[in-house]
């Protein structure tokens, strides 16, 4: 995302049960409550996908890192271990692992860690976003 633009809406519509779709562009996305919380565990849910959105964009930024040095990748991942809290119900810690395939310089590691900083997920969670919302009621044409 370009800084100052504006994307398209992403739209969610319930699907069944505590399963919703996302669409975003082109694509959908479901999400699902686990069965410990009334869901069928179909699908992730919305706050699995926050870790999985900063493990993405961290991976996606390392392996451009590793790609534009010429060092290996292949084996390369992310693991996101988030800690929940209740009240306010949230995730209050995510906790991030870059595994490499291989032993970097000091210099190197210094750099890859000012890498994964620079992620838009990681300053989105770090610095955080304004939220808005409003509720809006459909017009006839609109409602289901």
């Amino acid at each position: 995302m370009i800084a100052g633009q504006t994307s398209s809406p992403i739209v969610v519509t319930h699907e069944k049960g505590l399963s919703f779709a996302a669409q975003i562009r082109q694509h959908r996305l479901v999400t699902d409550q686990s069965a410990r919380s009334g869901g069928e565990d179909s699908a992730p849910s919305p706050t699995e996908l926050i870790s999985a959105a900063l493990g993405s964009c961290i991976a996606l930024y390392v392996h451009q890192f590793l790609v534009s040095r010429g060092l290996p990748h292949d084996g390369m991942r992310v693991e996101v271990t988030p800690r929940s809290v209740a009240n306010p119900n949230r995730i209050a810690e995510l906790s991030v692992a870059v595994v490499l395939p291989m032993q970097l310089s000091a210099h190197t590691l210094l750099m890859l860690e000012r890498v994964v900083r620079s992620c838009p997920v990681h300053n989105t969670l770090a610095h955080g976003a304004a939220v808005s919302c409003s509720i809006e009621v459909a017009s006839a044409s609109h409602a289901a």
